[in-house]
């Protein structure tokens, strides 16, 4: 991927007019929860806080909603489990449906402030690869060099680790000739 084609899915995705969906519903206790989309197993449940702006992930265990389904939630807020004691599948799918409600959050993105994000992207990705273009280079150059050293390698590798032995029982029958002369200038003392 280059980066002419890095900037148009910037500029796809920034140009894009985003909703977002949500689902909530209620505990038996009255909390309000909600995720982002559908009430599915993986997707986070968050609980909706009355004050603050931060809205926390749901606690772990099980929660049962008003519609009489438990949600099993895990570590981080994830719906691990939805149960639907003592209805069948599609009673179970129409409370669902009836307790969520489904919300769309327009997210407008404004032009000059987009535009402006796409001129401070292409300026960051054509830094970027600015520092990347000198290694490139160099990377090309150790890639012929390991190149080259594999051929000369698989050549060494190949020839013989030494020089043929040669049995010669001449150089024996000389040895023998020696300590025997040895042996009778010895005896004749």
């Amino acid at each position: 991927m280059n980066v002419k084609e890095v900037l148009t899915k910037l500029k796809v995705m920034l140009s894009a007019e985003n909703v977002l969906k949500f689902a909530e519903a209620t505990l038996v206790d009255g909390t309000q929860v909600y995720t982002e989309g559908e009430l599915e197993v993986g997707a986070i449940l968050f609980v909706r806080a009355g004050d603050g702006d931060d809205n926390p992930m749901a606690p772990t265990g099980k929660h049962e909603l008003t519609s009489g389904e438990i949600v099993t939630v895990g570590e981080n807020g994830e719906i691990t489990e939805i149960e639907t004691p003592g209805a069948d599948a599609a009673e179970a799918e129409e409370a669902v449906e009836e307790e969520l409600e489904e919300i769309e959050v327009p997210v407008e993105i404004a032009d000059e402030a987009g535009e402006e994000a796409i001129v401070a992207t292409e300026d960051l990705l054509v830094g970027i690869a600015a520092l990347v273009a000198p290694f490139t280079e160099e990377i090309a150059t150790l890639k012929e060099e390991v190149i080259e050293l594999t051929k000369r390698f698989e050549t060494m590798a190949a020839e013989p680790a030494a020089g043929k032995v040669k049995s010669t029982f001449s150089e024996v029958s000389v040895k023998d000739a020696r300590i025997n002369r040895l042996a009778q200038l010895r005896n004749n003392k």
